[in-house]
């Protein structure tokens, strides 16, 4: 789609492509990062026009994923998921996810370590996760700030600061190795640019 619309001579913006990009996926989970880059949250309702707005990622939140040799498919993951949600669940989310976004900006490990916490899929995906409990507390002891499920699995995210960073990379994962699980972890860079495409005569 970038391409194209750069062979047209550009004539949608970046906003357009955005929303056109989720019309086609169906939600903007994933073609909105891809696209713009950096740390970007999405509202969406077909038939409506996409609103972005970006969230600053302070330098001091250092992701670290850790990614199981097993696939969970998507179906799967949801289809464990309540039909319907208590209201102090719902409320207790909102008010996380509010968190969330000052503790990314502002690097706060403190907010960050509490608006991880979440109610409305974490406690029900992560039973198709094998040996998340031990590897959520490992992160934690290790130094991250939190560890969540990364969509819907089964890669794991911890964030962590520059100081831990390489204690919980050295220790996520490590009950899928006990259960011979084979894994890879990586440390990860937040890419600020997103898709980035140029027409060479």
């Amino acid at each position: 789609m970038v391409g194209a619309n750069l062979l047209a001579g550009s004539p949608l913006s970046q906003t357009q492509l955005a929303t056109l990009a989720t019309d086609l996926e169906g939600h903007p989970d994933n073609v909105v990062p891809a696209l713009l880059g950096g740390c970007q949250l999405s509202v969406y309702q077909k038939g409506d026009a996409l609103t972005l707005c970006e969230i600053p990622w302070h330098d001091a939140i250092i992701p670290i994923v850790a990614i199981p040799d097993f696939e969970l498919a998507t179906s799967e993951a949801r289809r464990v998921l309540p039909d319907s949600y208590s209201r102090s669940d719902a409320i207790f989310n909102t008010a996380h996810l509010g968190l969330l976004t000052q503790a990314l900006a502002t690097g706060n490990g403190d907010w960050l370590q509490r608006a991880l916490c979440d109610r409305i899929h974490q406690p029900y995906r992560k039973t198709l996760i094998s040996n998340y409990d031990d590897i959520h507390t490992e992160a934690l002891a290790a130094g991250a700030w939190g560890l969540v499920i990364s969509g819907a699995g089964p890669t794991l995210l911890a964030l962590a600061s520059p100081e831990t960073a390489p204690t919980v990379c050295q220790t996520l994962g490590k009950p899928w190795r006990l259960a011979d699980i084979p894994y890879t972890v990586h440390q990860l860079a937040i890419d600020f640019k997103g898709t980035q495409a140029q027409l060479i005569s």
